[in-house]
Parts: C-alpha cells; structure tokens; sequence
C-alpha cells in the first residue's frame, strides 16, 4: 500500500511534475496531504504556477482582481502560496455565482423562433445552463466588476479606458446582477456603491459610443430585445450577432472606415 510518507523520498522535480498536471484546487488539496508536499509548492510557486495558469479561466482577469486585492501585481509573472489560496477562494466565489445564475436565470430564457435553436444550439433547444462561451462572458465580466467596486472613482476611470466596448456592455449588465459579487454582504453600504458603480459605468458606456462612432449610445439590456433575456443580453450566444452589430454600429456611414470587432 503507498502512503503520503513515501513522498519523502520523491525528487523535487518529480513532485513539480505533478503539481503542474493538476488544476489549482487539486494542487493545494494535494499540498495540504502531508509537509514534503505543502513544501514542495510553497518553494516552487513560481515555476509551478507557470503551467497552472493555463488551467484557470479568465486568468488575466482573475491576476487583475488579485492585484486589487492587494495581492501580486499582474505583471509579475510568478504568485506566492498566499496568492494561490486567494485564487482558489475567488474562483469558488464566481462558481457559487454561476451555479445561482444558472438556477435563477438562465433556465428561463425563451427563444422564440427554432431557426435561432438550430444555428447556435446544435438544432436542439437552448441548454438549462450556460455554455462554455457564455460561461467565459460571465466570469470574464464578474471578475471585472469585483475588480471595480474594490476601487476608488480615479482607478475605475482610469481601468474604463483600457476596456474594449463590447466588454463595457456586459460589466453594464453584470453590475445588476440580482445577488452579491465579490465579498459583498447584500447591505446598504453594498447596494449604494453597485448602484453608484452602475450609474458611472452607463454614463462611460455613453461617452465612448459616442466618441467612437459619433452617435448617442444604442442600448442593449435584456428589457431592449425580443428575447425575454432576464435583463441580460450581452452574455448570450444567439445574441451576439446584434451585439456585434451595435458595438461596430454597422449602419455607418459608408463613406466611413469601418470598425472591426477586435478594435472595440
């Protein structure tokens, strides 16, 4: 029978090997089996998260948050364990999100017309819960938002200016989301600075629409299209082509150089 004191005798080498091959909260589950092995992360954080970052979704977001957190700046390339425990924290927080968002909300999305079922679906009906696209729209932007209400008015202003448009739309709609983000407690304090964040960010959303493409802002909420979307919109798949639409305001005039996807 093998037993966690064998690793005693495992090269170093061998155990970063392993540890490289696993996802993050299996990586620390693991080191939390025996001292070698804690310490076997904890001396070789660096080179091990190097391979452990591919695994994590979203991870330029997820090292922005923990940066406001107080945490390794992103530019850093290597974490410390303490930044790995925070990590595994943050990430069980947006699945506890997506697993409510997926009880709540996505369940009652209604597409009316079978044509939309058959192009983005696979011809079968929409799924109960979000696919994997959607799944990276919302973490991406439940990230996003938690980094902004940890932040003060400059810092946001400035963060809204390295932010493409079409991912203002849906930090837009994720700011109402209807339960906590981040370490929200659901009080007062809480619901006035979402709704402050809220207001700051429309009122950014407007401006550089307009800056871009010199018209008022065109809106796209889930209380603005057919599809009853829960008052969410930007975040499903059979709605992208007319978020596209609007983010790259394709009724410019022709005259005008176009503006591709990727620049907004």
């Amino acid at each position: 029978m093998y037993t966690f004191s064998k690793f005693a005798h495992i090269p170093t080498e061998v155990l970063i090997r392993i540890y490289k091959e696993l996802p993050l909260p299996d990586a620390l589950h693991l080191a939390a089996t025996c001292r070698r092995l804690r310490q076997g992360l904890i001396n070789n954080t660096p080179t091990i998260y190097k391979r452990l970052r591919r695994k994590i979704p979203c991870e330029r977001y997820v090292r922005v948050l923990l940066a406001d957190q107080g945490g390794s700046p992103r530019q850093y390339s290597s974490v410390n364990i303490g930044d790995l425990l925070r990590l595994r924290r943050n990430s069980g927080i947006v699945e506890k999100a997506i697993e409510v968002f997926d009880l709540d909300i996505t369940p009652n999305i209604r597409i009316p017309l079978t044509s939309i079922d058959d192009k983005f679906y696979g011809g079968k009906p929409r799924p109960l819960h979000l696919t994997p696209s959607e799944r990276h729209r919302f973490t991406r932007s439940y990230y996003q938002v938690w980094s902004l209400l940890l932040l003060d008015q400059p810092s946001r202003q400035q963060r809204y200016r390295t932010m493409l448009l079409k991912h203002l739309y849906l930090i837009y709609e994720m700011v109402n989301l209807d339960q906590p983000i981040g370490d929200e407690s659901g009080s007062s304090p809480a619901d006035v600075k979402r709704c402050a964040l809220f207001e700051e960010v429309s009122e950014y959303l407007r401006h550089v629409y307009h800056e871009i493409h010199g018209v008022d802002y065109i809106d796209f909420s889930g209380q603005s299209v057919s599809m009853r979307t829960q008052g969410h919109a930007a975040i499903w798949d059979h709605c992208q082509p007319d978020l596209k639409k609007i983010v790259c305001y394709q009724w410019r005039d022709p005259e005008k150089k176009p503006v591709e996807e990727e620049e907004v």
